[in-house]
């Protein structure tokens, strides 16, 4: 959390939770954070309507905080369903809802629960593009997006930390089935991720050098 700073004192935090292994053990894991530091966090969770049970999840996900005792907050989209992109028109649902939220009731900080095999996906979707240094840096620890800090603590965490956090809590976590579409770039890339470690391309290298990419992006702004 420390490069990731500085927050106030009493921190009130905002973290996206979709109810998958990894939002909701960034949600476990910043609200023991929050409370050791008198502060707490809100989950917020997107109910895209964008397939059929989003809702349903959504609720369950309430539940669970409930159970929990983390505060929790629906936000559902509005307007018709794209007849194509339907991954992108749910992030970009789910980021100006989060956004809008956080700005409507004060709240600075936003957390995201992207891990180490997020970045390594992502690296791997630009440099298939042609990204130069801006893309290939993959996503940032810490992003402005108005005036709201996105900041992605996990991204140096490999998800079965994340599992593990989970289990030993004794937690259950929804699996979103569109995580195994093949029809999705990403979803492909996840796929031969073990075939491109064989060669040397480990998730870890990938996400490196995205990191150093960053770097040079920084030193190239600067």
């Amino acid at each position: 959390m420390a490069p990731l700073g500085p927050f106030e004192s009493n921190p009130r935090i905002a973290v996206a939770l979709s109810g998958g292994c990894d939002s909701l053990a960034l949600s476990v894991l910043a609200d023991e954070w929050a409370r050791a530091r008198g502060g707490e966090i809100v989950a917020l969770t997107v109910d895209h309507r964008l397939r059929a049970g989003s809702t349903a999840e959504a609720r369950c996900v309430r539940a669970q905080c409930a159970e929990i005792g983390i505060s929790h907050n629906i936000l559902t989209r509005r307007g018709l369903k794209p007849k194509a992109g339907i991954q992108d028109a749910a992030r970009q649902a789910r980021y100006e809802l989060l956004t809008n939220w956080c700005r409507d009731n004060y709240v600075l900080h936003l957390f995201l629960g992207h891990h180490l095999e997020d970045q390594a996906e992502t690296f791997l979707l630009r440099l298939s593009r042609g990204s130069g240094v801006d893309g290939l840096s993959a996503m940032a620890p810490v992003q402005a997006r108005g005036e709201i800090r996105l900041l992605r603590p996990l991204l140096g965490v490999p998800k079965a930390r994340l599992r593990a956090v989970l289990e030993k809590r004794k937690l259950s976590w929804i699996e979103d089935p569109s995580n195994l579409d093949p029809n999705y770039a990403r979803i492909r890339f996840r796929q031969v991720l073990p075939i491109l470690a064989g060669e040397g391309l480990d998730i870890a290298r990938l996400a490196a050098t995205a990191a150093r990419m960053g770097r040079a992006r920084t030193a190239l702004e600067t």
